[in-house]
């Protein structure tokens, strides 16, 4: 059983071609039956690959995508569920039939530590920092962060603590754990990835 990678995609270019592959995955997606007999259903990666042209035994297409989304003509959104890493090989697939096209994402895969932008300019996905956290009171919270200050801020404001690095937040960790065995505090910052 893999590790599922969650991604969010923005793929942009000329608007003839955004709304090409819009009206290609939403077709797929809208279909009784998946176009390619498959677990994962009609919205299967493979399926978008066979529609392209591709071959989906040679092309890491293990996962589905959702919220599809056509933004400002110039711009699709879709997010997936692959196993253990994005499917940029997909993508790459894509730009191979609308040129015009570029793909920008965020993911994350917990299991791997795994946490990979390639948007270096934050055009469309800003996020540097994860936050996920369990206090001694046993009180969950997930955050995302544009910087380290913001994260800084949103610790005194709701921990009353200073976190000015990561070594602050190993110390904060410990002393939480001390006062609860299952208490954490961890911050994962996004690497830039580029293609």
């Amino acid at each position: 059983m893999p590790n599922w990678a969650s991604s969010s995609y923005a793929i942009v270019g000329e608007k003839e071609e955004i709304k090409a592959l819009y009206d290609l995955m939403n077709e797929l997606q809208s279909r009784k039956e998946p176009l390619v007999k498959n677990d994962f259903g009609c919205n299967w990666l493979g399926c978008l690959v066979t529609a392209l042209g591709g071959d989906w035994e040679k092309v890491h297409c293990r996962g589905s995508w959702e919220s599809l989304e056509l933004k400002d003509d110039c711009q699709l959104n879709f997010n997936t569920e692959t196993a253990w890493s994005p499917c940029n090989e997909v993508m790459d697939l894509i730009i191979e039939k609308y040129p015009s096209l570029g793909y920008y994402y965020i993911c994350e895969e917990p299991g791997m530590a795994l946490y990979i932008t390639n948007d270096e300019f934050r055009n469309y996905f800003p996020e540097r920092y994860k936050v996920d956290l369990c206090t001694p009171e046993e009180d969950y919270e997930t955050e995302y962060f544009y910087s380290m200050e913001s994260l800084s801020k949103w610790f005194r404001k709701h921990y009353d603590v200073e976190i000015n690095s990561i070594e602050d937040i190993n110390a904060l960790h410990e002393q939480w754990e001390q006062e609860n065995e299952d208490a954490y505090c961890y911050i994962y910052e996004f690497e830039i990835e580029n293609d």
